[in-house]
């Protein structure tokens, strides 16, 4: 999705991806080297997976904070505009590496590595299978990674209707920002911390995508496709919690996520 204006050959190869000092390989087979290294490629896959994980969540906790500082958790008012603004920048800031890992996708899809599996798999049965285990992992990853950014926007939502605020008015911009914050991490290789270290090469990088209609377009598209999926896993959380409600195992009201 988010490969608009930028060369063919930077989008299938993230490098932390790539074993390091090694020729390729079928994931979790080896190929001459043995047990060992193949297992060593599959630990450096697991390794970025978790610190993906753990980046996708982090905005969860931070939403819940920001939900509190404006008022989420029945304090009247909440705090100060300018006490939560910058907890709001923060949360703002971490939130696209949750709905990042949708596009992790692409090393499936792209890199060699299961490519040649995939390929393998019409006619070998353990390469079919092994592909087919990596694609409900590479479907679980996403999911984690989309009910993250559902449960980071929750207690923020709740936050601004405890303050007589309408989301629905902020959802179109709010969107297209975090939409644009996958987009600089995919493409230009930018990181959270780069908003706050070098906030003059962020400001240029969206600036470049705000007047290249290409890559606005595309940008919005997706902005557009968040907003859906948050609507959809909200509803859904809303069930979940109504659920356990009804099953004596979740608190009154919509306090779940």
């Amino acid at each position: 999705m988010l490969t608009a204006g930028r060369r063919a050959e930077s989008v299938p190869t993230d490098p932390r991806w790539r074993a390091r000092g090694r020729s390729w390989r079928d994931p979790g087979k080896p190929a001459g080297g043995g047990r060992r290294e193949g297992a060593g490629v599959n630990l450096e896959i697991s390794e970025n997976m978790a610190l993906d994980l753990f980046l996708a969540a982090v905005p969860v906790p931070l939403g819940y904070v920001l939900g509190w500082a404006l008022g989420a958790g029945g304090r009247k008012g909440g705090l100060p505009p300018l006490l939560a603004l910058p907890l709001a920048v923060v949360w703002l800031a971490f939130l696209p590496n949750a709905c990042y890992l949708l596009t992790e996708w692409r090393h499936f899809l792209f890199d060699e590595r299961w490519q040649h599996l995939l390929l393998r798999g019409g006619e070998d049965r353990r390469a079919m299978l092994a592909a087919a285990k990596w694609a409900l992992l590479f479907l679980a990853f996403s999911g984690a990674g989309v009910l993250a950014f559902t449960l980071a926007i929750r207690p923020v939502e709740r936050g601004l209707l405890a303050r007589r605020r309408t989301p629905w008015l902020l959802a179109p911009p709010f969107f297209f920002l975090v939409s644009l914050g996958v987009y600089l991490g995919l493409i230009v290789r930018l990181n959270s911390w780069d908003l706050f270290q070098r906030p003059l090469a962020v400001w240029e990088a969206a600036d470049d995508v705000i007047f290249n209609p290409e890559r606005l377009a595309t940008v919005a598209v997706f902005a557009a496709i968040l907003w859906m999926l948050y609507e959809a896993v909200d509803l859904w959380v809303d069930g979940v919690a109504d659920r356990l409600r009804r099953l004596g195992l979740g608190r009154p009201g919509r306090e779940a996520g």
